[in-house]
């Protein structure tokens, strides 16, 4: 086959952790890997303000980077401003190309998908990854009308979704009405070959202590590290005995009043918590694997990869119980899911790992265990699967 992977707001190929890019840009490339290395024809297609390029990136995989509203820096928000030149200007870059799937990532891409799918008679695969209605439900923040209006009619008129869990898929069902039947789920996977527990041994920059947690992502609301760092100040006060600290690893994004360094300060923990950079992935690994604890704070999540990475280093997982993460971590066996993110049941759980190691060792072996369900060569299987019944369908 070959298929076009539309990912317009940010590149499949940008570093995690910065600006908009995130566990969607991990996917998207790990999954075109894995689809080239089965036989298969794999373009990437994204938006740049520079001049177009393309570049062969891996076995049978291609990133093409199209030139869209020429030298303007445009948010994810003004994006929808811009479809109709990112129809014009992905096909003319395209041409002579005949494509057999359409796989467009989010909304912003779909909107392009949807009018590239009836150039290039393929038909649309539509994955979310995180959609408006649900967001808002599990977060409480407001999400744009045109926006839920928007994913309301991409549903609608993909041939299939791809769902990253089952739990994605229900909420799909109950916000949006989208019929089972056009339903698949494809759970992400692990780059087991990056992601292993047999890392280099890392200095932790913090000195001894009891129990050491390890954020990485971007440093935006809906991504809650606050609720850790107010966990942690809750914890230190409550039990100054105990030595909690955290390194977080990720860059602002977003709002530029999300101060968590003024929070560190406001907690008490400036001695307790480092902020660094985002990282390669080879070197989060190496993160993970020398962490006690990989925390995933996020107030809405689809998946979350991070939790799935760190499990394959053999580190266990605190996160909330929302969307994906209910499935990516099993509650008291990997790791331990909040039923809420509130900082005060956070810094309870905290106080409890830093007092019994041995459950945090326990963890960290059924974490590695339960990471194996995981891996990028299965997602590219099922995918294949949902891609040739979309085909088929167009077919008859």
């Amino acid at each position: 086959m070959r298929i076009a992977m539309l990912s317009l707001h940010t590149s499949p190929m940008q570093q995690p952790g910065s600006g908009d890019a995130g566990g969607m840009n991990v996917y998207i490339q790990n999954l075109s890997f894995a689809l080239g290395a089965l036989g298969h024809e794999v373009h990437m297609i994204t938006r740049t303000a520079e001049d177009s390029e393309s570049l062969q990136v891996a076995e049978g995989v291609w990133m093409h980077q199209v030139q869209i509203a020429a030298h303007q820096q445009l948010s994810k928000e003004e994006l929808p401003g811009i479809i109709d030149p990112a129809v014009s200007a992905i096909s003319a870059h395209l041409r002579g190309l005949a494509f057999d799937i359409i796989h467009a990532h989010y909304w912003l891409s779909g909107l392009v998908g949807l009018e590239l799918s009836r150039e290039f008679d393929a038909p649309l695969i539509l994955s979310m990854h995180t959609s408006a209605a649900a967001k808002e439900f599990e977060s409480g923040l407001p999400e744009p009308g045109p926006r839920k209006e928007a994913e309301r009619q991409l549903l609608s008129q993909a041939a299939r979704i791809i769902a990253n869990t089952p739990v994605e898929a229900r909420q799909l069902a109950r916000f949006y009405q989208v019929e089972h039947h056009k339903l698949d789920v494809v759970l992400p996977g692990v780059n087991h070959r990056i992601f292993h527990p047999e890392q280099d041994k890392l200095c932790r920059p913090l000195g001894p202590d009891d129990l050491h947690l390890v954020y990485a992502g971007r440093l935006q609301p809906l991504k809650g590290a606050h609720v850790m760092l107010e966990a942690m100040g809750i914890a230190r006060r409550q039990h100054p005995e105990l030595r909690v600290t955290a390194s977080l690893f990720g860059a602002l994004s977003g709002s530029a009043d999300y101060d968590l360094r003024q929070l560190v300060r406001r907690e008490n923990l400036t001695d307790l918590v480092r902020f660094f950079d985002p990282l390669k992935p080879s070197q989060l690994a190496t993160v993970f694997a020398n962490a006690d604890v990989v925390a995933v704070p996020s107030l809405s999540e689809t998946f979350g990869l991070v939790a799935a990475e760190a499990q394959a280093c053999g580190t266990p997982v605190l996160a909330n119980a929302v969307g994906g993460l209910s499935y990516a971590v099993s509650d008291g066996y990997s790791g331990w899911l909040m039923p809420e993110p509130d900082p005060q049941l956070w810094a309870q759980k905290l106080v409890e790992l830093a007092q019994n190691p041995q459950l945090v060792t326990q963890a960290g072996h059924a974490a590695l265990e339960h990471s194996g369900e995981f891996t990028w060569e299965r997602a590219a299987v099922a995918s294949l699967a949902s891609y040739r019944m979309a085909h088929s369908a167009l077919a008859s």
